[in-house]
């Protein structure tokens, strides 16, 4: 939640009709398309970012099923081993999950229950549903036009997607990624938290952060060189 809250204030405010130059995407060779990232790998040096694509305009090959499974792989940064350990806590501190109970072991079971909540979900949506359905699952930047109209763009890649061919397409990964993920839960989540309502609920909790970090994909080298030229 608090990330989420983050990610919001990172977005700078812009009237109506302000245009926000687009930031220049270094080339980049079909070996390295999977890793191209924004500006790099790591947004503000904390945040993972290694499924952007710079420049809608450049020319990158479709991703084989090996390198969506590869793109999984980034779950296991130390970042999402942090990220967890503060939710949890957060979640114990709350009694969220009342049903594993309190103390160190009640703090391992709603770490083990997130971590596992955060891999599934990307398993599903980044590799096996794309994999399948032959959809890209990185974010391609729109780069250009006024805050309104990217902020826009962002927002809609959650129900578009890129297919394999180039096409645009119903996203159906994200939507049926998620469901796999909630199911799952279904099987290690408390007793009383177990319900189809629960699963729809993670859905959509999911949903709206992939949608914030989709903004702050588009706006980051924007932020990104707006910080460095005040330096």
């Amino acid at each position: 939640m608090f990330l989420s809250a983050a990610l919001l204030c990172a977005v700078p405010p812009s009237a109506p009709g302000q245009d926000i130059a687009p930031a220049t995407a270094a080339p980049t060779s079909p070996s390295s398309a999977i890793n191209d990232a924004a500006d790099d790998h790591r947004m503000f040096k904390v945040l993972p970012n290694y499924k952007t694509i710079n420049d809608p305009e450049q020319q990158v090959p479709a991703l084989h099923v090996g390198e969506k499974f590869a793109l999984v792989e980034h779950y296991f940064d130390p970042f999402t081993f942090v990220f967890t350990s503060i939710t949890a806590g957060i979640e114990q501190s709350t009694n969220e999950k009342a049903g594993y109970g309190q103390g160190a072991l009640g703090y391992a079971k709603r770490y083990g229950a997130d971590f596992t909540d955060g891999l599934t979900n990307e398993l599903f949506v980044t590799g096996v549903f794309p994999s399948l359905l032959h959809e890209d699952p990185r974010y391609y930047r729109l780069g250009r036009g006024n805050a309104w109209k990217r902020t826009g763009y962002a927002l809609s890649r959650i129900l578009i997607a890129r297919g394999d061919s180039g096409n645009n397409r119903i996203n159906a990964s994200e939507f049926l990624g998620n469901i796999a993920s909630g199911a799952i839960s279904m099987s290690y989540y408390p007793q009383n938290e177990r319900s189809v309502s629960g699963v729809f609920t993670r859905m959509s909790v999911e949903i709206g952060y992939d949608s914030l970090f989709n903004v702050l994909k588009e706006f980051y080298p924007d932020l990104k060189r707006k910080f460095s030229h005040n330096h």
